[in-house]
C-alpha cells in the first residue's frame, strides 16, 4: 500500500535513486508521455506502479498543501536537467519549490476542489483510431492537469521540462499523490464508466503499444492502492472550499465552437471552450448524444450579477439562458459548495 512522506523515507530513496534508475524513466518518459489526453491518468498510474516497484519502496506521495511535507519534497535533490548542450546529466539540485508562493497554494488548492466537484472522467472523445489528435474538457481528467502543472513548474529546472521530468525525484512523489486524488475520484464515484471500450482499444494502435491488453489497460481504473485515511488527505483540501459550479445537464454534439466567459465588475470569473467535433467519432455521444459538463467560478457571485460574453457577443443573464438553448446547451444550474 501506500505512505505518506516522511523523514526515514527520504534516506531510503536517496539510496535507491540512482543515476541508472534516473535515466531510464527520463527517457521512457520522454518518450512515451500522455499530457492533455484521456490516458494522462492511466498511463501514469502505470509509469509509478513500474517505478515504485522497480526500486522496491511503498509507494510515496506528498500532501503539499502541508508546510511539513513541502520540506520534505524539497529536500529530494536528486534530478536529470539539460546542460548548456541540452544534453540530459544527473545531478544534484538544491533549489527544490523556491519559486513555490502562496498564491500557487492556494490555486492548487482550488484546482484539486475544482477536480473532485467533476461529475465526467473525459469529455469530447473524438476517437479516430488515436488518443492525441482532440482536445478534452470540463472533467475531471483535464481538471487535474491544472494543478499537475502548476507543481512541474514551481519544484524545479528538471520538472519543468518534459524531456527531464521523469528522472527527477520530485516526480515521483508528485505523480503518486496525482494518483491519490485520480483514485479519491474514482471512489467517490462508483459508477463511473471505463470511457474506452475493447473494440476502440482494439482499433487504436496506440493503445494497444502502451498498454499490454485491453484488460491491463481497464485494470488501472480498478486496481486500488490507497486506503480511506489517504483519502482523507484529498478531501480535507478542498472541503473548506466554497464554491460556484456551472453545471450543464446537456451539452448537445455539434461541430462548431462553442466558448464562454463570465465577468463581474469587469474583471473574469470563469471561462470555458466546449470543442466537440464530429458526432460519428465519439464513443460517449454516439451513446448519449450529448454530453455534461461544468466548471468554477473563482468568487462567490449572484448569478444576476454575470455578464456573459458567448461566442464574442454579451449577454445578461436571461438573455444567456435563451443563447444557450440557441446552440445547443441546456441553461445551466448554478450550484454552491
Amino acid at each position: 500500500m501506500a505512505q505518506r512522506i516522511h523523514a526515514d523515507f527520504i534516506e531510503a530513496f536517496n539510496q535507491q535513486f540512482t543515476e541508472a534508475i534516473a535515466k531510464k524513466y527520463q527517457q521512457y518518459h520522454q518518450e512515451n508521455c500522455h499530457h492533455w489526453d484521456f490516458t494522462f491518468l492511466p498511463w501514469h498510474r502505470k509509469f509509478v506502479t513500474d517505478f515504485w516497484s522497480e526500486i522496491g519502496l511503498p509507494r510515496t506521495y506528498a500532501v503539499l498543501t502541508e508546510a511539513t511535507d513541502r520540506a520534505l519534497f524539497a529536500s529530494l535533490q536528486k534530478s536529470m536537467v539539460l546542460n548548456d548542450q541540452r544534453d540530459a546529466v544527473f545531478v544534484n539540485d538544491a533549489n527544490k519549490l523556491n519559486s513555490f508562493t502562496n498564491e500557487d497554494l492556494q490555486q492548487v488548492r482550488l484546482d484539486i476542489a475544482e477536480s473532485m466537484i467533476c461529475s465526467a472522467f473525459a469529455l469530447d472523445l473524438d476517437f479516430k483510431g488515436t488518443n492525441r489528435d482532440f482536445g478534452y474538457n470540463l472533467s475531471f481528467s483535464s481538471q487535474i492537469e491544472q494543478f499537475h502543472d502548476i507543481i512541474h513548474g514551481e519544484t524545479s529546472r528538471g520538472m519543468r521540462n518534459v524531456i527531464t521530468a521523469g528522472g527527477d525525484q520530485c516526480f515521483f512523489i508528485h505523480h503518486t499523490f496525482v494518483d491519490l486524488v485520480f483514485e479519491t475520484w474514482l471512489n467517490d464515484n462508483p459508477d463511473f464508466e471505463i470511457p474506452i471500450t475493447k473494440a476502440h482499444f482494439e482499433a487504436s494502435p496506440d493503445l494497444k503499444l502502451d498498454y499490454e491488453s485491453y484488460e491491463a489497460f481497464e485494470s488501472l481504473f480498478l486496481e486500488r492502492h490507497f486506503t480511506e485515511e489517504d483519502y482523507k488527505h484529498v478531501r480535507r483540501i478542498s472541503a473548506p472550499l466554497s464554491r460556484q459550479a456551472v453545471v450543464f445537464d446537456e451539452i448537445k454534439h455539434v461541430e462548431s465552437f462553442r466558448r464562454v466567459i463570465m465577468f463581474h465588475n469587469n474583471r473574469e470569473v470563469g471561462r470555458f471552450a466546449v470543442l466537440t467535433g464530429q458526432i460519428e467519432s465519439c464513443e460517449g455521444c454516439a451513446r448519449r448524444k450529448a454530453h455534461k459538463g461544468q466548471f468554477l467560478l473563482n468568487a462567490l457571485i449572484p448569478v444576476s450579477e454575470i455578464i456573459w460574453n458567448i461566442n464574442n457577443q454579451w449577454f445578461t443573464w436571461e438573455t444567456a439562458k435563451v443563447k444557450f438553448e440557441e446552440i445547443g446547451m441546456s441553461i445551466p444550474k448554478i450550484v454552491s459548495f
